[in-house]
């Protein structure tokens, strides 16, 4: 009899922790898309190379017409270390971003460090919140003025949604 308590109980806490890791999808080899409020144009996301580590990439580019004329390109890559595995997953990690706007009039480069989390609402859709800290430079460039601005400080606040595949 005791045997088969053990077995029961075994399988029944063997269902327990799968279920707990299954909340989310923070697992080796997820895919994911994030739409968030940092740049409007870019599509971003992330690729998990371990259980708690993502790699993030952007790509984004627009063609304006009419008044507007000009062509938007934006690039990103980052990485993300997940702190934990639960349905509030607090993360820090790094990105680099170039964004070229108005046929390459501005141009910004950006060197950060981010900290945040998500919060998964079910198994495949999570929202997220992250503050960057890091280097700017930014040059602008008017008929033939040219003007060069750096930053170091506190980048950006984002919020967004990611969808995992």
């Amino acid at each position: 009899m005791k045997k088969i308590v053990m077995a029961v109980v075994t399988l029944a806490l063997a269902m327990v922790a799968g279920s707990v890791s299954a909340a989310n999808s923070l697992n080796s080899g997820t895919f994911g898309l994030t739409v968030d409020t940092a740049n409007n144009f870019m599509i971003n996301g992330k690729y998990f190379v371990a259980k708690d580590m993502a790699m993030l990439g952007g790509l984004g580019i627009r063609i304006a017409g009419g008044d507007a004329k000009g062509t938007d390109i934006g690039l990103m890559a980052g990485v993300r270390k997940y702190m934990k595995n639960e349905d509030l997953a607090p993360f820090v990690g790094g990105r680099f971003e170039y964004i070229s706007t108005n046929d390459s009039n501005t141009k910004n480069m950006n060197l950060y460090a981010e900290g945040g989390a998500e919060y998964f609402v079910g198994k495949q859709f999570s929202f997220e919140g992250r503050v960057a800290f890091g280097y700017t430079s930014e040059e602008t460039k008017i008929a033939t003025i040219t003007t060069k601005n750096t930053y170091i400080g506190t980048g950006r606040f984002t919020i967004g949604a990611n969808f995992y595949f």
